[in-house]
């Protein structure tokens, strides 16, 4: 009997919740603690590392994330092989948990309407109906799946959206639901897939509440929040214009959504876990923790390593007396490093052919090589590169992780959300692809049904 459930252990300090989650397909039950992330993968597997390299990664997830977009690509060869999308990409013994929407790579542009939804793939758009994301989650056999959901309120450029679109958000989510609920009721196949259902309505508390009000749990085996927009992104120092302000006006500029998530959480069933969707950022995983979150798409390794950036994460003390007593020295620790050293504003006076990209780190790129190694290695664009960066960013994210929950046991979660603060990225950094692996969207004639060749 396949099933996903979800157990507390404690409810320590504000709303974080620490609890467990338990998977059960066919003969096998895997377990992860939460809050946690997923395995991020990409393309069918964890971007630039082999399986046996990421499996000897400490504290490694045990549920992998997986985008709809490479079922949709992969659908002819995937109804041949018959196994299923974990067995097809030599996961192992991982269970692969399916959503809509790759977090790396968000869409371009607006395309969900009334009876499908758009999933971006290397060749550009394919818009699925709810029969094709159906028959796409059927020939994937994942431990669990997304419902589909508008959740292109999060679009960037949809920041000044008003209520109007946030309401067509949930009312759509809302109709995909029930045809697949429909499509559930008639197939065996499907009904035996643990389901998250998807919450939307952009970042209008009214319409999340509304969307919460109208989706019945009864079905569901976790709860995904999708489609918020980072008003944060926008340029602050820029002066509108007349036209923008008289639209600001009109529309009624919605809020941040760390606003809104503590009462959209207190009005989520308890006994579900909750899946948030575009945090990746240490900060805000800690206060999407303190606000009742559980899970995350564990996709910050990969936005780290693609950019070149090497995570300096120092380790939570969870003795010290308040954040500001962290061990957390600016001037011989920097919270990052780029690649390579010459473009690197952080580079000491330190023999970078004597010292690992960070001293007492205990991962495998550490042990073996040193930040000189490392800086050639970009230079030259060895593939080795991105991998040694993959796992030493890896490793501290899990790191960070496992401080996260320790600091949610001891109550001391809002003080761990203050020590997080120090790791903010440059968002002009992280924008560069230095290892050329990101896909270039498109309209392509991949668009419109695909059910024939289902």
């Amino acid at each position: 009997m396949a099933g996903v459930r979800f157990t507390f252990t404690s409810l320590k300090s504000s709303d974080a919740r620490l609890g467990q989650i338990i998977s059960v397909w066919e003969n096998t039950e895997l377990s992860m603690r939460t809050p946690n992330s997923f395995l991020y993968t990409r393309y069918g597997s964890v971007p630039f590392l082999p399986a046996d390299i990421y499996e000897s990664i400490e504290l490694l997830p045990t549920f992998a994330f997986f985008p709809m977009f490479y079922i949709a690509e992969k659908k002819s060869v995937l109804k041949k092989f018959k196994h299923g999308v974990g067995k097809f990409c030599g996961l192992g013994n991982k269970h692969v948990f399916l959503f809509q929407t790759d977090p790396v790579d968000p869409a371009p542009v607006s395309a969900a309407d009334r009876i499908s939804v758009p999933v971006w793939a290397t060749g550009g758009r394919i818009q699925l109906s709810i029969q094709d994301y159906a028959q796409c989650t059927i020939l994937a056999a994942p431990q669990a799946f997304q419902a589909p959901t508008d959740n292109e309120t999060g679009l960037s450029a949809s920041a000044s959206i008003g209520r109007k679109r946030c309401t067509k958000s949930a009312v759509r989510t809302g109709g995909y639901l029930e045809k697949t609920l429909e499509i559930r009721r008639q197939s065996a196949d499907l009904k035996r897939i643990p389901m998250f259902v998807s919450i939307a309505g952009g970042n209008d508390l009214e319409c999340r509440l509304g969307s919460i009000q109208h989706t019945d749990f009864s079905v569901a085996s976790g709860v995904v929040l999708d489609g918020f927009c980072d008003n944060s992104l926008e340029d602050k120092d820029r002066s509108p214009s007349d036209d923008e302000v008289k639209k600001e006006s009109k529309l009624n500029l919605l809020p941040s959504f760390f606003e809104l998530l503590p009462t959209i959480c207190k009005n989520l069933p308890s006994h579900l876990p909750r899946f948030l969707t575009g945090v990746w950022k240490p900060s805000e995983i800690a206060a999407a923790v303190q606000c009742g979150i559980d899970l995350f798409d564990g996709s910050l390794p990969y936005r780290l390593t693609r950019s070149g950036i090497g995570w300096i994460y120092s380790g939570w003390d969870i003795e010290a007396k308040s954040a500001c007593d962290e061990p957390y020295h600016p001037h011989s620790q920097p919270p990052f490093l780029l690649f390579p050293l010459e473009e690197s504003v952080h580079l000491s006076q330190e023999d970078v052919y004597t010292t690992p990209l960070q001293p007492g780190c205990e991962c495998f790129a550490c042990k073996h090589h040193t930040r000189g190694y490392i800086s050639h290695l970009h230079i030259v664009k060895e593939m080795l590169a991105p991998m040694l960066l993959m796992i030493h960013n890896s490793h501290q994210y899990y790191r960070f992780l496992e401080d996260l929950r320790r600091s949610a046991e001891v109550g001391q979660i809002e003080r761990f959300t203050k020590f997080a603060e120090r790791w903010e990225f440059p968002p002009e950094v992280l924008a560069v692809d230095k290892t050329n692996e990101s896909k270039s969207f498109m309209n392509s004639s991949a668009d419109g049904n695909i059910s024939d060749l289902l």
